[in-house]
């Protein structure tokens, strides 16, 4: 996490126009930065320190499971975005460079609470010592 803030990088078309989620993320102290593609992810991931990276698992040029290769050395949380009806389910891959997969798939309501218990970890961890090197907390 960084000081003053936690940076979420969102991936995917959808996302700019879902104000609500946004001001969710933002009431939650998060600062978000938008990739339209799995390029543009890339090269923000290689330019800015991110905590949290929101994907849809299909991009207009590959699959949200592209970021995993650029992700996996990091320490950040990645859920990908996996619609469902009208609505989706959040899927967790990476928490702090540890692999997820096999954990359960997080409905919308779970997702936010669990978004909610993770950047509670991160304040209380960024408390409890100096200038923060990255987020650090396990989804679960």
């Amino acid at each position: 996490m960084t000081l003053g803030g936690m940076e979420v990088l969102l991936v995917g078309q959808s996302f700019g126009s879902a104000q609500a989620f946004l001001d969710g993320l933002r009431r939650l102290g998060f600062r978000c930065h938008f990739a339209g593609n799995l390029k543009t992810a890339r090269q923000l991931l290689q330019s800015m320190r991110i905590d949290l990276v929101l994907s849809n698992t299909h991009l207009s040029d590959g699959s949200g499971f592209g970021l995993l290769e650029v992700l996996a050395d990091l320490r950040v949380a990645v859920f990908l975005c996996l619609p469902v009806e009208t609505s989706c389910f959040w899927v967790p891959m990476i928490d702090a460079g540890r692999d997820c997969l096999g954990l359960p798939a997080l409905r919308p309501l779970e997702f936010r609470r669990a978004l909610e218990e993770m950047t509670g970890r991160w304040r209380r961890a960024a408390d409890d010592r100096p200038a923060s090197t990255g987020a650090s907390s396990a989804i679960y």
